[in-house]
């Protein structure tokens, strides 16, 4: 890896160029932990290079937080104050780009009690169900990325400690969102063309349902009428091209909620809400998850499918073949960002918009009409595998192969 200060800075750079694509007088709004404030220092500076306006950080602090998990009250969590619904609203109005960072450990909250991590989880859906409307409909520029601490790097390589796990996990991002590369920025668009060519040819075919399985699922999953496939790369309402996920090596849709039953069982680790989920399945039936399992997070999968109505039903279904280059690496990261980029992936909860023809200009409702879940929750899990096949069914019964052995047959 080059050094640690080049490397930060030019991790930044690409994020503010290629992810968020800041424009001139725009302001952004950071959201992170202070762990990560090297790269949030160096993502400031990038975007006030490149003209922005005002830079907002916004900074939280892991151990803080888990103090306030060990001592406060369940009714600190569920509170849902009104300041922070317009804060969040005004930025919505406004179209402040938005940056997300991941850089506390996926285990930061293992031992707090679950039913604070639901309430918590239930307030923020609700305080933030317009701004995650907007963000689904991509109103204005967003983007996730992460930054390791210590305490992850020793998760993910319990091998070593502190500094050397933390500086060993960045080299792993640094590959996996192309800033290895000497042109990172060109490297993004050579791989967007061709994350755009696969979502092209599945909208060609258009499929009626897909039928996915493996050791762990066996389900189908209907489309929609007029569904349409995304690539990694997407435009916002002011058609200004953004990356939301870097990584990504998906192409994803979001299915009919309606039409979705059988068996889906995870592959990777879920890490939700400073928790692990892990060894679990999922039943449906018609839609709607009537039965699950869980090894491990058993109460924490349980709030999570409680949280609402929605959040028993598919918003999206992500494809991503075994041989990429998060999952060639074997590298598990506990971290959704990450994992789900080296396996196919489901979400739990609300659907996409922008995944079916015209959607931005439906209403909540009538997207719902069509089969576009909604909820104030939206949960990828990873079922993708080295034995996982699909078919896609098209109208008239033609079955065409999609995936074989975990990869890309079309």
């Amino acid at each position: 890896m080059m050094n640690y200060i080049e490397t930060v800075n030019k991790y930044a750079q690409t994020v503010v160029e290629v992810g968020l694509n800041i424009q001139k007088g725009q302001t952004l709004v950071i959201n992170s932990d202070i762990d990560a404030i090297d790269f949030v220092r160096a993502v400031t500076k990038a975007a006030y290079a490149r003209g922005a306006h005002n830079v907002i950080q916004k900074l939280t602090d892991g151990p803080s937080t888990q103090m306030k998990f060990e001592h406060a009250p369940v009714e600190v969590f569920e509170e849902i104050k009104q300041y922070k619904i317009d804060e969040i609203n005004d930025f919505v109005a406004q179209k402040v780009a938005h940056l997300r960072i991941y850089s506390q450990t996926p285990e930061l909250l293992k031992d707090a009690n679950a039913n604070k991590i639901a309430a918590l989880a239930k307030a923020n859906g609700e305080m933030n169900k317009d701004f995650a409307r907007a963000v689904g409909r991509y109103d204005f520029s967003w983007c996730i990325v992460a930054f390791p601490n210590d305490k992850w790097g020793e998760l993910v390589f319990p091998e070593l400690k502190g500094e050397d796990a933390k500086l060993k996990l960045l080299d792993a991002m640094i590959k996996a969102v192309r800033v290895d590369k000497e042109d990172p920025v060109q490297a993004w668009k050579e791989h967007n063309d061709n994350l755009n060519a696969r979502a092209h040819k599945l909208n060609e075919l258009n499929f009626d349902k897909l039928h996915y399985y493996s050791e762990r699922t066996d389900v189908e999953i209907g489309m929609t009428e007029g569904h349409r496939w995304l690539g990694a790369s997407t435009t916002n309402a002011d058609g200004v091209e953004i990356q939301v996920n870097m990584p990504t090596e998906e192409v994803f849709t979001s299915p009919d909620f309606r039409r979705v039953n059988g068996v889906i069982g995870n592959t990777r680790p879920l890490a939700y809400q400073g928790a692990i989920v892990d060894d679990f399945k999922l039943t449906f039936k018609d839609g709607v998850v009537t039965d699950f399992e869980a090894v491990r997070g058993y109460d924490v999968l349980k709030n999570l499918l409680d949280n609402d109505e929605g959040a028993r039903r598919l918003g999206e279904i992500a494809l991503v073949p075994d041989d990429s280059p998060i999952s060639n690496s074997g590298i598990l990261y506990y971290n959704t960002l990450y994992d789900e980029n080296a396996s196919c992936h489901v979400a739990l909860g609300r659907a996409f918009p922008n995944a079916i023809e015209n959607g931005k200009d439906l209403s909540k409702d009538e997207l719902f009409g069509k089969g576009l879940n909604h909820s104030l929750v939206h949960v990828d899990f990873m079922m993708g595998s080295n034995d996982l096949n699909i078919d896609g069914i098209q109208k008239d019964g033609t079955v065409v192969p999609v995936f074989r052995d975990g990869n890309w047959v079309i």
